[in-house]
């Protein structure tokens, strides 16, 4: 795999990389193209899109060099690095870090007729989580456990569970994807739904189990209907690449995004979080050699060890 760029400051003939995305119905794919358009206008490279099942699929693709590119949440790609979860005893080290994205915050959607409006009430209930395997389903699983529930857990997409729950299909969907969760605002949009989190006891035990977990408040009139704050949990999500990528390539578009926070917010909402401060969020996976180099350069204070070349 060799993508060989120079520095973002001398423009190169263009090219293309693929980046994963995810699912309909998810931030992903309302992501990608919208730092792509970002990246094209200041580094030469323009990106392609590869739909997924999210961020568990992109670290298989990613570590198996099967994409350049992919867009991951940081617990699937914790799971990856160690070894663990859904990737025991495979421990998925060829992904390095870029920049960050955005948080991802884990909520509920149901109808309001339905009278779910807590994580205890879906005890015994049809509960949507995304993509089989996905951080939706192994954060609502653990959830469950901690609240001492047994739900009835249904993957798909995320705009095909809501669908399903809007069709009485099943009962709820949990989710987690920037706010507002595209396919939770279409409900919303639509029809009297009622959005919810986790009680503060079952957040604080849910952060004790998965340290790279953080607090999150989804503010009131995010969702129509939702008339106060919502406290629940979030886990941050990465742009990842390939280790092999050049580093003058991960540098270009390292410098394309963080240089540019403002069109980066313009592009897309949630991406207002994508700048240089937070990649301190990632505590576990080194940065790419071309990353390290923008973060050395505008002295970022990150772990030194994920910055060594």
């Amino acid at each position: 795999m060799a993508f060989a760029l120079t520095a973002c400051t001398t423009p190169p003939p263009r090219q293309s990389l693929t980046l994963a995305t995810a699912a309909a119905g998810g931030a992903f794919q309302d992501y990608g193209p919208a730092v792509g358009r970002v990246i094209a206008a200041h580094a030469p490279i323009d990106l392609t899109f590869k739909v997924t099942d999210g961020s568990n699929e992109n670290v298989k693709l990613l570590n198996d060099a099967a994409v350049p590119l992919a867009l991951v949440n940081m617990g699937p790609a914790y799971q990856g690095w160690t070894g663990t979860g859904q990737f025991r005893g495979t421990p998925m080290t060829n992904m390095r870090a870029v920049v960050p994205m955005y948080e991802t915050p884990f909520h509920g959607i149901a109808l309001r007729a339905s009278g779910l409006d807590a994580v205890a009430k879906l005890d015994g209930r049809r509960v949507g989580v995304g993509p089989a395997g996905g951080p939706g389903e192994v954060f609502f699983r653990g959830l469950a456990e901690i609240a001492g529930i047994k739900p009835v857990v249904v993957t798909g997409s995320p705009a095909e569970n809501v669908r399903q729950m809007q069709a009485r299909e099943i009962d709820a969907v949990w989710f987690g994807a920037g706010i507002p969760i595209a396919a939770f605002k279409a409900a919303a949009d639509t029809v009297d739904a009622v959005v919810f989190g986790p009680t503060p006891a079952q957040s604080q035990a849910f952060r004790e189990r998965y340290r790279y977990v953080a607090p999150y408040i989804v503010p009131a009139n995010t969702y129509r209907g939702q008339g106060a704050d919502i406290a629940t949990f979030a886990v941050w999500n990465f742009v990842l690449v390939h280790k092999d990528v050049s580093a003058d390539t991960v540098y270009a578009i390292t410098c394309a995004l963080l240089d540019h926070p403002d069109e980066v917010a313009r592009a897309y909402g949630p991406a207002a979080a994508t700048v240089s401060k937070n990649a301190a969020a990632n505590t576990f996976m080194p940065f790419h050699p071309g990353a390290a180099r923008y973060y050395r350069e505008h002295k970022v204070e990150l772990k030194p060890e994920l910055l060594a070349p």
